[in-house]
């Protein structure tokens, strides 16, 4: 219920009343959740009490059937001192608690009603006359063995009520067990444990078998009362059974539990609040009939019942209207100081940060010179956003969220270098208004899948980036859309092209260089022609459109996956085959780190026979950045930062750097563009580009290979 209420109210007051919300109707809603708080704890007292017992504990009972094994009861202590609590209450002359004042400080069996006299200290068991117990013991030579049988009683207590059990009391808990040694633990180094074989089983009064175990595995079982014959037999064998100068001892037990009895107040004065000793006759005397089972004061009570009310407690505040002020207050626009307050300093973050590379800080540099608005040299625009620190993070801080919200207050845009100005400014246009009309409407746009396929801006990425005065080359970005839908057509998967002449930009560059109206137009129209589309599932091959769609947009009804996913998903199979050659794979932060997918990507390459995937020294959640976050500071302390990742691809040996971020294609290519010839002989690709490459190459092999039909002779 508790639940309910908190995503109900918290889905209203941020989303609806949220930026209208003022401190004082915050005061409001605080009195409002202690009033709420505290008719829930009076109306729900009762269940407190008990420790939750009916709802597991809140979680703090892993198995009710542990509670039921519970044998603690109370008993009659000898204190070693008397003082005033003992005088007070009389107890100081027979220096003895009674058992009926530990009832009210402890748990005692808390899944009976009734408490049980599993230690027997009333004496309700005689193995000797065959009362609610029988046991018997002997040592045998060699190979003799032995067997024994008789007969026990289960009473009903009729004889001390007329009543005789407590109506609660159906069964009685029985114990049965046997044991046995020889007087060598081994012979030619077997153990003489092996050469021994134990049978021990009960029957009822009608002869039917109602528990037998071997080898002594014991048993507890609940039984009425009533009459029971037993059989208990013990056969050597092996080398031992050869040999009488071993002797072997055997013993076994069944015992019955019957109810704690305990004197009343009627007993005399000695005796009142006492264990009965049913096998002292002078106390039997004295007492009479003066006795009584307990009913247990602590039944169905947890005994981890300080830990359910401490997480009870903890979701009466949490989860009630007065957990919305403060999530209310998160929303506007401090969120992050609750999120830095998490972190307690011990700098792992520091270790992680990949602009320690080439500036001497850190995350915690940029956090400390933005929130007291100093400056050490460490600008804000210099985090890349790659997650890092929160991934090393032992309270898992989310620092990035930070960083977005501080650039967000930054009036101006960025300040930041940002190298493609033309690129930045034409997306950035079109998030106006003015620009919708240059994008088809989607009724007249062709959709003829519920699949959706965004392509994103990698055409814009190959006109700005490679030719560019600053760089040269041949990248084909673009490649990585062909190649997507050579596999959807492979694996005959109908896939709705949804393109740039249909949808703006997703928006992250703007996002996450604190433009957020930028984005929130860009993200608006695109929500907007998403859900009008009727799509059901939307794939992307670039991990910033990706993590975009998946994690800032509300697309509740669209289902967005990344291309290597989505492949995986359908069931990727192609017995496609290459030249032998070894690859690495780079993960992209978006892609990894943020949205956790590492295997699917190497599950595709690893399909694909003859490629080895060899990995980097720094692979999976510790990949290294490919150095440019947001289209920002692509400068010199960014190239050193990728030189050192292809240094690492270098070290594996490996022919080919595969990644699934076209940004990250494009940041590694571009030490090829500017002149570097170190790293000439590593191809970077595209991991969809690669799988195209192999699915061509083997369609070119087969249509080589089919024969020439000759013309039909007349």
């Amino acid at each position: 219920m508790w639940i309910c209420v908190y995503f109900i109210g918290r889905g209203l007051l941020i989303r609806a009343w949220g930026t209208g919300f003022t401190v004082a109707k915050s005061r409001q809603l605080i009195v409002g959740a202690l009033i709420l708080s505290s008719a829930a704890t009076v109306a729900t007292y009762d269940t407190y009490d008990n420790g939750f017992w009916e709802a597991k504990g809140l979680l703090t009972i892993k198995d009710y059937g542990e509670l039921e094994a519970m044998r603690t009861q109370p008993s009659d202590v000898h204190v070693h001192d008397v003082n005033e609590f003992t005088d007070d209450r009389g107890w100081s002359e027979s220096g003895v608690v009674p058992t009926v004042a530990w009832l009210d400080w402890n748990i005692y069996q808390p899944a009976r009603y009734i408490i049980t006299d599993f230690t027997d200290a009333n004496g309700h068991q005689n193995a000797a006359t065959g009362t609610n117990a029988a046991s018997n013991s002997t040592t045998f030579d060699g190979g003799a063995g032995w067997s024994d049988s008789g007969t026990f009683m289960i009473t009903d207590f009729t004889e001390y009520f007329e009543e005789g059990h407590p109506e609660e009391v159906k069964t009685l808990t029985t114990d049965l067990s046997c044991e046995f040694r020889s007087s060598e633990r081994k012979i030619n180094d077997i153990s003489t444990q092996t050469m021994v074989t134990t049978t021990l089983t009960v029957t009822d009064a009608s002869g039917k078998e109602v528990v037998s175990f071997n080898n002594c595995a014991g048993a507890t079982i609940e039984m009425i009362p009533g009459t029971y014959g037993y059989t208990y037999d013990v056969v050597a064998s092996g080398a031992l059974a050869l040999n009488d100068s071993i002797s072997t001892e055997t013993a076994f037990n069944i015992a019955s539990f019957q109810p704690l009895l305990i004197w009343d107040e009627n007993a005399p004065a000695g005796l009142a609040g006492h264990t009965v000793n049913l096998t002292n006759s002078e106390e039997m005397a004295l007492g009479g009939d003066s006795f009584s089972y307990i009913e247990n004061p602590t039944y169905h009570q947890n005994p981890k019942a300080l830990d359910a009310k401490l997480t009870y407690a903890m979701f009466i505040p949490c989860v009630t209207f007065g957990a919305l002020v403060f999530v209310l207050l998160r929303y506007m626009a401090r969120g992050y100081e609750f999120e830095m307050n998490k972190c307690y300093g011990c700098d792992l973050c520091d270790d992680a940060c990949p602009i320690r590379l080439f500036n001497g800080g850190d995350k915690l540099n940029i956090i400390y010179n933005s929130w007291n608005n100093e400056d050490d040299g460490v600008p804000m625009y210099s985090c890349l956003t790659c997650t890092a620190c929160t991934n090393a993070c032992p309270q898992l801080v989310d620092y990035d969220s930070y960083v977005d919200i501080r650039r967000s207050l930054i009036v101006g845009g960025p300040q930041a270098e940002i190298p493609h100005t033309v690129l930045q400014a034409v997306l950035n246009a079109e998030a106006e208004e003015a620009a919708d009309e240059e994008f088809i409407p989607t009724e007249d746009y062709p959709i003829t899948s519920n699949i959706g396929y965004y392509p994103g801006c990698v055409d814009y990425l190959d006109q700005e980036m490679v030719f560019s005065h600053v760089n040269e080359g041949t990248m084909n970005l673009g490649d990585t859309t062909t190649a997507a839908f050579t596999l959807f057509e492979e694996m005959e998967t109908d896939v709705a092209y949804l393109g740039r002449d249909f949808l703006k930009c997703c928006g992250h560059d703007q996002k996450w260089q604190g433009l957020d109206e930028v984005f929130e137009k860009l993200k608006a129209y695109n929500q907007r022609k998403i859900n009008e589309s009727g799509i059901d599932t939307l794939v992307s091959s670039c991990a910033e459109c990706f993590r975009t769609f998946a994690r800032d947009y509300e697309l509740e009804d669209v289902k967005v996956m990344h291309t290597t996913e989505f492949l995986i998903e359908q069931g990727f199979d192609m017995n496609l085959k290459s030249e032998e050659t070894t690859v690495t794979y780079h993960d992209p932060c978006r892609l990894g780190r943020q949205m956790g997918i590492y295997d699917e990507p190497r599950e595709l390459i690893n399909a694909v026979e003859g490629v080895e995937i060899v990995e980097m020294e720094h692979s999976g959640e510790d990949a290294m950045c490919c150095g440019v976050s947001s289209m920002m500071s692509c400068n010199e302390n960014a190239r050193s930062l990728r030189v050192t990742r292809m240094e690492e691809v270098r070290a594996t040996g490996a022919d080919t750097m595969l990644t699934s971020c076209p940004k990250c294609v494009s940041h590694f290519e571009c030490l090829k563009f500017e002149g570097d010839e170190a790293y000439e002989d590593i191809e970077i690709l595209d991991v969809v580009s690669f799988l195209a490459r192999q699915v061509n190459e083997k369609k070119a092999q087969v249509a080589g290979e089919s024969p020439v039909q000759e013309p039909a002779k007349a």
